[in-house]
């Protein structure tokens, strides 16, 4: 039987196959990717709105980590050292001295994303940050090459260093284990959904701009 929730994952998941082909089609980009920082929020949003259990350190910790993740960025772009040499290109909407606010909400939904797989299914707090880190990193490599092409952000030389990856192993990590001490991570269908969704977007694009 069909529920809410189910109707709205084969939406969303119909919204995202049709946004494959808007990034595909040369005519199509410049308004699929004006809608990208909406299509973002939206996803948020709908995780949040699908959310069974709300308790109060779970949502204060994922947003502080979205706050975080921000900072983060900001540090990175301006000294380099994090990540790599980097600078964000118009895709993502309004910035801060060169970092989009939007960045902060993309690293909490992550989080939220990536913790709600694992909630329940495994228990050691260590296990499951790193399984999340882990699926965080294996996404990131996928992002990477789309998000260039598409003016998300470009390296310089346009090479993509290998510590951009374990930087970001390491931070999700970080990050997991925060939010693994202060709160139990929660089950949201909806919001493992989504990471599946956008992983395969991302995995589409990167396949697709490799072989076509």
């Amino acid at each position: 039987m069909q529920t809410v929730e189910n109707r709205f994952i084969w939406v969303v998941s119909i919204i995202y196959v049709v946004g494959i082909a808007g990034f595909l089609i040369p005519e199509l980009n410049p308004l699929f990717l004006k809608l990208t920082p909406w299509n973002l929020i939206a996803a948020f949003v709908i995780a949040w709105i699908f959310h069974k259990k709300w308790e109060l350190s779970h949502v204060v910790t994922i947003l502080g980590l979205g706050v975080a993740g921000f900072f983060v960025e900001f540090i990175g772009v301006k000294t380099g050292v994090i990540f790599g040499s980097y600078a964000y290109g118009n895709t993502l909407g309004a910035k801060w001295q060169g970092t989009p606010y939007l960045i902060g909400l993309n690293w909490a939904a992550l989080i939220l994303y990536t913790s709600s797989i694992f909630a329940g299914a495994v228990k050691s707090n260590f296990g499951r940050s790193i399984l999340g880190a882990a699926i965080m990193t294996l996404y990131d490599f996928f992002m990477e090459p789309v998000a260039m092409k598409y003016d998300f952000w470009t390296w310089k030389n346009g090479i993509i260093p290998i510590q951009n990856y374990v930087a970001w192993f390491l931070i999700a990590l970080i990050f997991h284990l925060i939010l693994n001490a202060v709160a139990k991570p929660i089950r949201n269908r909806m919001a493992a959904s989504l990471f599946y969704i956008q992983f395969g977007f991302f995995l589409i694009l990167f396949l697709a701009n490799k072989f076509l």
